[in-house]
């Protein structure tokens, strides 16, 4: 039986081939999509699930809470690692993760290209428990070599770009930043790119400790806290993640009460937030917002609904076509329920050939995928959960989208259906369809208003004036190892001395980065913490006519290769409560709540720090050369290549054992939305799939409704009606659900954007008028949709339409 009715819906999808392959376009670019959203959305859920012990591992994070507010930082200060071990209670183990790039130097090169210095990032200092609290597979060697100072141990692929091969590399020498002898002790799996703890080397927390000076740390400094100075616990079966909280709330009483200028505590993130939590960056690798993942997610859901909506208006558009079919098989003994395999056979079919044509599509698409998400080149489609989400999609849009046709198409009377009398009424009419067209439209629109939103935020952000000036300053660094031997101000005069070069300035960083140095500080005289931060820049005099900052009061310093006079930012003139910024010249103030106080020479305009994501930071700006590690250069226009290979021969002359990398500000600069970015572009991407979608909803609406006034429109033209007076009759409602769907789609799209907007401390403002554009677009796609095959029903003859079987 079951056989037979395949043959039958087989013959059925053959005789409407077009509608068939209509059904197969539209499903399958909406199956397509949720094929690549899933492989999206499944890799960034997947962070970190391969860890064995991922429910019971915590990083300690840090809150400050100021009198304006909440400051949060991942790290912790050096000692509180082994002071844990001491307080805390009902833990297994207390492993530090100490975040670092390494200058690596070997005696003798064993690589094809010859190299024997190299920089090697996502550097973990830490101890033998690591492998205790995260997976890790070891070639060679053993974890326990890091109890020992001078020991590290390398990932496979660190090995071979070190020695050429791993085996070569095991129980060799390294020179760690030029000073430290260590033994590579073990070599370990690549960890999986689907990792926020991603290292390429791990070396003894005793090498760090040891050698303090080498590293710039200081394990009694319980006031320093940096972000990449973290503490993981693994909990004890029995602990519990709360009393563990309470235990650290006791911690920071203790050793931090009236500490700063800050009420300090401590709590426990879990691993399995760590890679979404935007409060706090993880020690490696990227983090996503939940949001994105359920936008994501929600787009796919929403695409996959226009589809079946698609495939509803255009069954029931057939069903009269198929009326005497179903008479003749209820004649025949047929039952309801037959019919309604039957019906929902013909579906799963098209969802079954839409679903093997989109594996092969989004297969090919895959290698694309990184282009527009933060997923590998390497990132597989064909996985088990693919295998039970494709399942579930088949069986899901089947019923979704056979479920209505079929319940119609049983309904039918066999004696109305065989003379072929079935009534609009009798399927439904056709206001399910118009609302399930408005539905389409809603999305369509709703993810049109989403895209210009977030198109129109991207391109002012880009544009946007950030208080300085990034356009052709090139940057690069003075490697920190090397001894403060003047050679920095030589090179600097070397370069000055180029044409192609218009200004040259040494610092501690570049004006907008995502580096944060802050500190407390006193004010005026007053030996007292102000109840507030204040984030540090060094630069030299030259700082701020290389970066193109500007002065609302005052000017800059002179040059100092100490701390001698200082220059603040407007807000962090507004935070000190002056009226305005002439008042804070002449003013002193010092960094840390310590000798020397500095004299404020001048205040300039707010700049952007770090992203625009976040709020104007109160800043200083001071001479300290020990400081500075960061030579930046404002490039003349007509500087090219030459230019720069210039720079980097002059960097080599003067630093022969170094590595040369150098960058362009503003690529920096845009590295910092790439995330917001790749957003945009998913946006514009599903905007135009929702947009083909809809049309193929409204053509499927469009040929229902002039199936039903076939007589309609034949009485008319005979009586005189023009093609254009009918092509308007039948497109005029259509206008009406454009209007409809877009007074719904407005606060849908309105609420989503501004909810996204929020992440950002600059917000573009949205005008009226991108909402009609929006509109307007809807209108014009109605209008081509709905036209031609209004134009088409038009143009037929009046003879075919009033005849009567």
């Amino acid at each position: 039986m079951w056989k037979t009715y395949a043959k039958i819906a087989w013959r059925n999808l053959k005789k409407g081939k077009r509608v068939a392959l209509i059904n197969i376009f539209g499903l399958t670019l909406g199956i397509t999509a949720a094929f690549l959203l899933f492989t999206v959305v499944s890799y960034e859920l997947s962070y970190d699930d391969f860890q064995s012990n991922s429910d019971k591992i915590y990083r300690v994070v840090t809150q400050d809470e100021y009198a304006d507010g909440l400051s949060y930082n991942p790290g912790v200060s050096p000692p509180m690692p082994d002071a844990l071990k001491e307080d805390l209670s009902g833990i297994e183990a207390i492993v530090p993760v100490v975040s670092s790039s390494v200058f690596v130097s070997i005696e003798n090169a064993v690589t094809n290209t010859g190299e024997n210095k190299f920089i090697v990032e996502d550097v973990f200092f830490t101890t033998p428990d690591y492998a205790s609290l995260f997976d890790v597979e070891v070639l060679a060697g053993n974890m326990d070599v890091l109890d020992n100072p001078g020991q590290v141990v390398l990932t496979e692929s660190e090995a071979k770009k070190l020695f050429g091969t791993w085996e070569n590399a095991f129980g060799k020498s390294i020179l760690l930043s030029k000073r430290v002898e260590a033994i590579v002790g073990a070599i370990v799996v690549d960890i999986p790119d689907n990792s926020n703890f991603k290292f390429n080397m791990l070396a003894s927390y005793q090498t760090l400790k040891s050698n303090a000076e080498v590293f710039n740390y200081n394990f009694e400094e319980w006031g320093s806290f940096g972000s990449n100075f973290q503490v993981y616990l693994l909990l004890a079966e029995e602990s519990d993640a709360t009393q563990l909280d309470q235990q650290l709330l006791t911690f920071a009483e203790k050793n931090y009460k009236d500490r700063g200028t800050s009420k300090k505590s401590f709590f426990l993130q879990a691993m399995s937030d760590i890679h979404f939590d935007n409060r706090f960056e993880p020690i490696s690798g990227e983090m996503i917002r939940k949001a994105t993942i359920y936008t994501l997610a929600l787009i796919g859901v929403f695409i996959l609904i226009m589809a079946s909506i698609n495939f509803v208006n255009l069954s029931t558009a057939q069903a009269i076509g198929k009326s005497k079919e179903i008479g003749i098989r209820k004649v025949m003994g047929g039952s309801r329920l037959q019919v309604i395999g039957q019906s929902f056979g013909e579906t799963f079919i098209v969802v079954l050939v839409s679903a093997i044509i989109s594996s092969l599509v989004a297969t090919i698409m895959l290698p694309y995928l990184s282009k527009v998400a933060e997923v590998p080149e390497t990132v597989q489609l064909i996985t088990p959960s693919f295998l039970l989400f494709s399942t579930a999609i088949i069986l899901g849009v089947t019923l979704l989208s056979g479920f209505y046709p079929a319940l119609i198409l049983s309904g039918f009377q066999p004696i109305q259906a065989l003379k072929n009398k079935i009534q609009v009424a009798q399927i439904g009419g056709v206001s399910l369809r118009r609302s399930l067209v408005v539905m389409q439209f809603v999305i369509a629109q709703v993810l049109m208003i989403a895209t210009v939103i977030a198109v129109k935020q991207m391109t002012e952000i880009q544009s946007a004036d950030l208080g300085f000036s990034k356009e052709a300053v090139y940057y690069f660094r003075i490697p920190t190892d090397e001894v403060k031997d003047g050679r920095m101000d030589v090179l600097k005069q070397r370069l000055e001395s180029n044409s192609q070069i218009k200004s040259v300035s040494v610092s501690s960083d570049v004006p907008s980065s995502g580096n944060n140095w802050a500190s407390n500080f006193w004010f005026d005289g007053k030996r007292e913490d102000v109840q507030f931060i204040t984030f540090l820049k060094y630069g030299d005099a030259d700082y701020f006519e290389n970066y193109g900052l500007e002065f609302v009061a005052g000017g800059g310093y002179s040059e100092s290769d100490t701390l001698k006079e200082a220059v603040i930012n407007e807000t962090m003139a507004k935070k000190l409560n002056l009226t305005k910024p002439e008042d804070a010249i002449g003013k002193t103030i010092t960094i840390g709540g310590s000798e020397p106080w500095l004299t404020i020479t001048g205040v300039v305009k707010d700049f952007a720090q770090n992203s625009l994501r976040e709020e104007i930071k109160p800043f200083v700006i001071a001479t300290q050369k020990s400081n500075y590690e960061v030579l930046g250069l404002k490039l003349d226009g007509n500087a090219g290549q030459e230019t720069l290979s210039n720079i980097e021969e002059e960097f080599k002359n003067f630093y022969p054992d170094a590595i040369y990398s150098g960058t362009f500000w503003d690529e920096s600069i845009a590295n910092f939305y790439r995330r917001e970015n790749q957003l945009a572009l998913i946006y514009r991407i599903f905007a135009v799939i929702s947009i083909v979608i809809s049309s193929i909803g409204l053509y499927g609406l469009i040929s229902f409704l002039v199936g039903q006034k076939l007589k309609e429109i034949g009485i008319r033209k005979v009586l005189g009606a023009s093609i254009t007076q009918i092509t308007f009759m039948l497109s005029k409602e259509f206008i009406l659900l454009v209007f409809v769907a877009f007074a719904i789609a407005v606060p849908l799209g309105y609420y989503m954007t501004d909810q996204w907007l929020q992440n950002f401390s600059y917000q573009t403002k949205v005008p009226l008028g991108l909402y009609v554009i929006v509109m307007l677009v809807s209108l014009l796609i109605t209008a081509a949709t709905v036209g031609f095959r209004a134009v088409k029903a038009a143009m037929g003859n009046p003879v075919d339409s009033l005849s009567d079987e």
